[in-house]
């Protein structure tokens, strides 16, 4: 008897750099257990990617319904790596949805939305998804937990429209801290010239408690948590600042992308995720590092997209750091070449 046909992933957005890495970390690790289907506007952006891992390429506008519909026929999963993620998004997973298949976003921000049986699991990258993931691997009841998260990276046009979208107060609330059960507003101040753990050099870290870091305080039970998005320098957080202040924050896509070219010529692409938290017996830390963000979130992607397949996330919307397993993620990535170092 013949074996059951392959799942097919069908990878959206696959002519941008985070879509092509997440097509080749999914040709990678499916081991030909997997079919896979290319799908960008551009047709002919996706002629070497498809041919290089054997996947089927479509020609697909994601603001077309009847394309998208075409697109996701047939997928047991879609991934939806077209940006802006925050605008795009939820017409992806309306096609999705319609065609029977689960949803994995390595952006994305949803409101719970019905999704029958199906699993929609949203920021597969590395902040937010890895960023809020990874402090899990502590235990819980921490009497302060400090987080930092950043870098050195390039952004690409959609990812750079993302974080300006991402306005505060919903994605964040900045200079606020978590303690005692909710969000203290105005009680932080920016660390400008700091040393810290598996960042290079003194670094700029400005506080942003991030919906992913309130619902991670809410989750483990901290008593006190602080959040940074780090910085080599006080460029890029002026650049976004001022952008989110114009009030056409998508006029500045450029002048964000500017700056975060400037940083990583200055000091090289670097990223690194760390977690130390304070208890009554002692401390405990989480360190990532990684010099390739892009196929990091590749990995992470491919991970979620595994976990779904196999049935190991519940149907519904659901963020990656809060439905994967954080032990096995963090065992499984501890192996990938996009990582270079993971203590925890």
């Amino acid at each position: 008897m013949a074996g059951a046909p392959r799942p097919l992933v069908a990878v959206l957005g696959a002519s941008g750099a985070t879509g092509r890495a997440a097509a080749r970390r999914l040709a990678a690790t499916g081991r030909g257990r997997v079919r896979l289907r290319l799908g960008a506007r551009d047709a002919a952006a996706l002629a070497a990617p498809a041919a290089e891992l054997g996947a089927e390429a479509v020609r697909v506008d994601a603001g077309d319904a009847d394309a998208l519909a075409g697109f996701c026929a047939g997928a047991a999963v879609v991934v939806q790596c077209a940006g802006p993620s925050l605008r795009l998004t939820p017409a992806v997973l309306a096609a999705a949805l319609a065609a029977g298949a689960h949803l994995v976003d390595p952006a994305g921000d949803l409101d719970p939305f019905p999704t029958g049986d199906r699993s929609v699991v949203l920021g597969t990258g590395v902040v937010p998804g890895l960023s809020g993931l990874l402090p899990r691997l502590l235990p819980p009841g921490a009497r302060r937990l400090d987080l930092y998260a950043g870098g050195a990276d390039r952004l690409t046009p959609a990812a750079a429209a993302d974080v300006l979208l991402s306005v505060p107060p919903r994605y964040g609330l900045p200079r606020a801290l978590w303690r005692d059960g909710g969000p203290v507003e105005a009680a932080l101040a920016v660390q400008p010239a700091v040393s810290l753990p598996g960042f290079d050099g003194p670094v700029h870290a400005v506080p942003l408690l991030t919906a992913e870091a309130q619902r991670l305080a809410a989750d483990t039970g901290a008593a006190q948590l602080r959040a940074y998005s780090v910085f080599p320098g006080p460029g890029l957080p002026d650049t976004l600042a001022s952008a989110w202040a114009s009030g056409d924050p998508l006029a500045h896509v450029d002048a964000v992308i500017a700056a975060a070219d400037a940083d990583v010529a200055a000091h090289g692409v670097a990223i690194t995720l760390l977690a130390s938290a304070r208890y009554a017996d002692g401390a405990r830390r989480v360190l990532l590092r990684s010099t390739d963000s892009l196929a990091l979130t590749g990995a992470f992607t491919a991970l979620a997209v595994t976990d779904v397949l196999a049935g190991r996330v519940p149907p519904g919307v659901g963020r990656a750091a809060e439905v994967l397993d954080p032990v096995t993620t963090a065992a499984r990535l501890s192996a990938d070449p996009s990582v270079d170092e993971l203590r925890y």
